[in-house]
């Protein structure tokens, strides 16, 4: 849209929709813009920018796609946002799923759309990563790749009753609880043993990384939904790490937000680039902590304050947070929404796409 009327070196100083002259930025220029594009999505597309150009300032206009407004329960019963999730779907629909953890999270992109027309594609890739013959080893154990898959396959699962997956979710989340450390943790590893050669010892080497950590506990209480809903025995390994991880993230309630390792508690906002709210989820889905499910919840819904930081990067903060938000209902996932629309809106590129400015993620 911004063809022939921006150019490279181009400065924006002010943005806005509706009649009269564009003014200055007076706050957040960001925020200015991100608000200034849904005003102008709502009502009849014209966004108008102050632009400087080699000493010369001006008032131009961009013609940008009329979608309408953000219903006040957005997401929920808002076309609006029904409109961008469709088109961003239809993109990743497109797209190949790769590694980890961009491919489990596109399959579940598309899972979570309700669109039966990916199913076969999704299918595909489930069936890639948890074959019948899949054998792990705890000495070896992938936090990140593992936890990340498991959580995939498993919502899959759940949705499918896709029995040709099951004994790779099996292998995943027997083979995560052995390899998790006595603490409840992992680091991007897992666990060393005990010198008797036993399970869950310590993680020496460099410590815990909950933000691997906590994706991986969160498959292994997946994984024991899917061995419920399968009627398959419940692996001894499985409830005591859950009940070590849940001793150890539960150890912050009421301190603070979920640290890096073992650290203390962390004080940065109430985001924790996406540790809050994969504990949000982990709580959540074992129903029966109530109390750490809504005080991570509670840390969730604040979570606008602090997204933008995170260690190499905050894309586990954009990842996670309005999905442990909406534990607390419709009411909170649209007030923490509410509170980051403007960002979302400035990283919404005109194909339905989306970019934005973290790091690794």
């Amino acid at each position: 849209p911004a063809s022939g009327i921006l150019a490279s070196d181009d400065v924006i100083l002010g943005a806005s929709a509706g009649s009269g002259a564009v003014s200055l930025f007076t706050n957040d220029s960001r925020k200015c813009l991100g608000w200034a594009i849904g005003a102008a999505e709502a009502a009849d597309g014209k966004l108008k920018l102050k632009r400087w150009r080699a000493g010369v300032t001006d008032d131009v206009q961009i013609q940008l796609r009329v979608m309408g407004a953000y219903g006040p329960t957005a997401p929920y019963n808002c076309p609006k946002s029904a409109l961008i999730l469709s088109n961003a779907i239809t993109l990743i629909a497109n797209q190949s799923f790769g590694g980890t953890p961009g491919g489990p999270v596109l399959g579940l992109a598309l899972l979570a759309s309700g669109n039966t027309n990916y199913l076969s594609k999704v299918r595909t890739y489930a069936r890639s990563i948890a074959p019948a013959n899949l054998a792990l080893d705890p000495n070896s154990c992938d936090t990140w790749d593992w936890g990340y898959k498991n959580v995939f396959l498993s919502e899959y699962y759940l949705l499918t009753g896709d029995a040709n997956v099951l004994a790779g979710i099996k292998e995943y989340t027997i083979t995560l609880a052995q390899a998790q450390s006595l603490y409840g943790t992992f680091g991007h590893g897992g666990a060393e043993k005990h010198a008797d050669g036993s399970f869950h010892g310590s993680i020496s080497w460099y410590g815990p990384v909950n933000s691997a950590g906590l994706v991986a506990n969160l498959g292994i209480v997946m994984g024991k939904k899917c061995f419920q809903a399968s009627g398959t025995t419940l692996d001894p390994e499985i409830d005591p790490a859950i009940e070590r991880a849940s001793k150890f993230f539960g150890y912050f309630v009421g301190k603070g937000s979920i640290p890096y390792g073992e650290h203390e508690p962390w004080s940065g906002g109430h985001a924790s680039n996406g540790k809050d709210q994969m504990a949000a989820l982990m709580f959540a889905l074992q129903g029966n902590r109530p109390v750490e499910t809504e005080y991570f919840t509670r840390m969730s819904v604040a979570g606008y304050n602090g997204r933008e930081y995170g260690h190499t990067g905050q894309g586990f903060s954009y990842l996670w947070g309005a999905l442990a938000a909406n534990i607390g209902g419709t009411n909170a996932v649209a007030s923490h929404l509410a509170q980051v629309r403007w960002h979302l809106d400035l990283s919404r590129r005109y194909d339905g796409s989306f970019v934005y400015d973290g790091g690794e993620q």
